[in-house]
């Protein structure tokens, strides 16, 4: 019997992966992973967003003009149906009665060398990896890194493998809207490239919980795309497409309301948006690893109610709540304020820098500006611009990596 891989939300929380397993029915035993990078692949391969021809930046060409009918989908389908994997890994347990295991996800071809991207938690703690192509073909695969902050992985298989399949193309997820259509394809239960339709449910304000900082917050992969196209145990580290065939997103995880039943689909699927597995898939295929841009500040949302309550210049935007000492932020100069009240019991100072654009792009949320950092690199150099007092002022910050 083979395990599903898939994270499973329930109102309160993100399930720990352990809780995960035992929440899906998932019997086979997990183990840390054994191997960091896997192999040394080609570093000079460029990460397609189309035919190998195509630049990674030209979001724009992918074909398709939407699901006006049937046969488009039909045909849309077809055209990328082939670069959708299964992925199967063989996990084996710790001690003198270890158990060996199978688990299965799912992945996507993203350039012409062979590189496929998936969850972490789709291939964390596999000795063996196995794709499986939409014509039955199955290869072996080496992981060529991870990035458990988000969930993201890559592996490979001889290029000689794809040479006849295009790669999947990546679209803006930043251009993704309410109410458009998405479609999922992947491997739930193991029923291999299987496709459901649905549509984008939310964007703003979706975040998935991470782990704890070494200062104490907690990271968050932000604007989490959330559809109600099917997800299921097994669709994990398949794409979230658009109605181009574009991937707006890693499927990732799903909502249940009752953490001890077997997972299935309610309605609420969460995706990692495009632009962030962008990011680190191309370092991860560079280097093996990714290292996530910081900031260095903790903000706070900024409501048009909150901003009339507390009598701020602004009615949209991030209040800065605390500033890392000798953070990217700090040595930029961003300033925390003086001037506190006490809500639910604690300090709130109101009177620090408010974020309101990140490279002359809009910031209408502390989500807003955390997806921002999510898609940037170590060594960024970016533009914030800021509310301080009544002025408006433009500061150049250089982004760390988080610690």
């Amino acid at each position: 019997m083979k395990q599903r891989s898939m994270r499973i939300l329930i109102p309160a929380f993100l399930i720990p992966l352990g809780l995960c397993i035992v929440a899906s029915l998932l019997i086979w035993i997990f183990a840390p992973a054994n191997d960091a990078a896997g192999e040394s692949s080609n570093n000079d391969s460029t990460l397609s967003v189309a035919p190998t021809t195509a630049p990674v930046s030209a979001l724009s060409e992918a074909p398709g003009n939407g699901l006006s009918d049937e046969q488009a989908r039909i045909d849309l389908y077809k055209r990328v149906g082939p670069a959708v994997v299964s992925i199967d890994t063989e996990v084996t347990g710790e001690g003198s009665e270890a158990a060996t295991g199978e688990a299965l996800g799912s992945g996507f071809l993203v350039d012409d060398q062979g590189h496929i991207a998936t969850n972490n938690h789709v291939i964390e703690g596999a000795t063996r990896i196995f794709v499986t192509f939409a014509d039955g073909r199955q290869v072996p695969a080496t992981l060529r890194g991870t990035d458990e902050d988000n969930d993201i992985a890559v592996i490979k298989v001889d290029a000689a493998a794809v040479s006849k399949i295009a790669p999947m193309v990546f679209g803006n997820s930043r251009e993704v809207q309410v109410g458009q259509d998405t479609i999922a394809i992947g491997n739930p239960f193991g029923l291999q490239n299987t496709m459901t339709l649905g549509i984008v449910s939310a964007v703003e304000g979706r975040s998935l919980p991470g782990r704890t900082l070494a200062n104490g917050g907690q990271f968050r992969i932000s604007r989490i795309i959330q559809t109600d196209a099917a997800i299921n145990p097994g669709n994990s580290g398949g794409p979230l497409l658009n109605s181009k065939g574009e991937v707006i997103g890693i499927n990732t995880a799903i909502r249940v309301s009752d953490p001890t039943a077997a997972p299935a689909f309610a309605g609420v699927g969460y995706a990692v948006p495009a632009n962030t597995v962008k990011v680190i898939v191309e370092d991860l295929i560079k280097t093996g690893k990714h290292d996530s841009a910081y900031l260095g500040v903790s903000m706070l949302t900024i409501s048009a109610q909150l901003a009339q309550e507390l009598k701020l210049p602004v009615s949209q935007g991030a209040l800065v709540t605390n500033v890392v000492v000798d953070g990217p932020a700090d040595q930029a100069g961003i300033r925390l304020g003086t001037t506190s009240i006490e809500v639910d019991g604690a300090a709130l100072i109101i009177d620090s820098d408010i974020v309101t654009a990140f490279n002359g792009e809009t910031i209408r949320s502390s989500d807003d500006l955390i997806a921002h950092i999510n898609d940037s690199r170590v060594g960024d150099k970016v533009i914030l611009t800021i509310i301080r007092g009544d002025e408006e002022q433009t500061i150049e910050v250089t982004l760390g990596a988080r610690p």
